[in-house]
Formats: structure tokens, C-alpha cells, sequence
């Protein structure tokens, strides 16, 4: 992994404050790398190159939710098959900000790579998310290239 590591993959502040133990097993680490080396890594890559030509500012990514245990998952009310409990997907979060121009770099860039599911969550009226869902696979090993949108707690396909 080049810009994450384990720990910003499985931090949880939900977990802390739960006393949950939010621990990949091997296989779910071995999921999470793949994840990095596949998607975050390259999309990271690709955002600071972006942020560069158009002066956004500090490319980090941070990851608002990585691995989830079944516990945490049910606390934060995931879906009961989220891609998070398997390693398998991250939320992310620009740290400059500019949520709105990287969920639209985010959909763009996803054209060119093997995923499964993009969800801008929580969008605004105006279509800024709060954050992007970013996964692999599902939990039966697809990957679907879906595009959503998550707003008023309705699910969208992407236009």
C-alpha cells in the first residue's frame, strides 16, 4: 500500500467509543491490500495529479470508513453484505475540501478501471456528496461498475 496503511483502513471512531475491536482477519487484510493496490492507490495518483493542473490544493485522501467487523457494521448501519465487512470497499474524503470536484473526478476515472460499486453518499440537493464509497467487489466477487448516488436516503443510478 502507497498512500494507506492498515490502520487508517480499519480506524473507527464509532468502534473506539463502542469498545468494539475492529480487527481484519488475514483474509480481510489480504482484501484491503488489494484494495489499495487496485483502486486507492491509483486513484490517489491520479486526484493529485488532478489537484496539481487545477490548484486544488493538498491531494491526501482520508478514509472516513475501510474494514468494518459485523459489530461495527451493525452499529454504524451498514448494510447487513456491505463490501466494507469483507475489506473490500472504503469511504473516502478529499482533505482539501472539494468534495464536489472529486466526486465528479471520481466518476470519470472509475470509466477506466475494474470496480464495483461508486456511490456518492449523502449528496446535497446541489450534488456534493459528503462522501465517496469506493468498492472492489461485492461479497459474492462481482464487479458490477455501478454508479450511484445516494440522496434522502434514496439510491440513484448516476446519470
Amino acid at each position: 500500500m502507497k498512500y494507506f496503511t492498515l490502520s487508517e483502513l480499519t480506524r473507527s471512531d464509532t468502534a473506539d467509543r463502542l469498545g468494539l475491536e475492529n480487527i481484519p482477519s488475514a483474509a480481510h487484510r489480504a482484501h484491503l491490500e488489494e484494495l489499495a493496490s487496485t483502486l486507492l492507490d491509483p486513484l490517489r495518483e491520479a486526484w493529485t495529479a488532478f489537484c496539481a493542473e487545477n490548484n486544488l490544493g493538498d491531494p491526501a485522501i482520508r478514509i472516513s470508513s475501510g474494514y468494518r467487523c459485523a459489530a461495527l457494521n451493525r452499529a454504524v448501519g451498514g448494510a447487513p453484505r456491505s463490501a466494507h465487512t469483507a475489506g473490500l470497499a472504503a469511504d473516502l474524503v478529499p482533505v482539501n475540501g472539494r468534495m464536489k470536484a472529486f466526486g465528479m473526478f471520481c466518476r470519470e476515472w472509475v470509466a477506466g478501471v475494474a470496480f464495483d460499486q461508486l456511490i456518492s453518499e449523502g449528496e446535497s440537493d446541489e450534488g456534493i456528496p459528503r462522501w465517496i464509497h469506493l468498492g472492489l467487489r461485492s461479497l459474492a466477487g462481482e464487479q458490477r461498475c455501478e454508479k450511484l448516488r445516494m440522496r434522502r436516503g434514496c439510491y440513484f443510478p448516476m446519470e
